[in-house]
């Protein structure tokens, strides 16, 4: 695969964790007390507001399974997307690389899946 094809396909994985983002912005502001991220203009704020959230959810009445599945959730994200820029910063191309972002992208679609309907989300709409 050459470089152009695999930056195309971190792009790819780009767009669908920012998707994911959409999603877990909009279950946050379904807590007990909500929770609000900012638009994904700079990553950096964008991972900022997601370590924010993570400690204020350790505060909130929550049940401990959303908790569990939230905190996993913004663990893991900001995680992924350094691995992505890892991916567009790097010389060599390696395919692990992309394999394990997908992956992790799954399972955050995963993770908000499980957690929509435990803040009455319905994601079918």
């Amino acid at each position: 695969m050459d470089r152009e094809e695999y930056l195309a396909r971190v792009d790819a994985l780009l767009e669908m964790l920012i998707g994911i983002y959409f999603r877990l912005a909009k279950l946050l502001t379904l807590l007990p007390v909500p929770i609000g991220l900012p638009r994904i203009d700079d990553p950096s704020d964008t991972v900022q507001a997601l370590v924010r959230a993570r400690t204020l959810i350790l505060d909130l009445p929550l049940d401990d399974k959303v908790r569990s599945l939230l905190h996993m959730t913004l663990t893991e994200w900001p995680a992924v997307l350094d691995l992505c820029a890892l991916c567009t910063m790097e010389d060599e191309q390696e395919e692990y690389r992309i394999d394990a972002i997908w992956l992790m992208i799954q399972r955050l679609g995963t993770l908000t899946e499980m957690l929509a309907p435990e803040l009455g989300l319905d994601l079918d709409l």
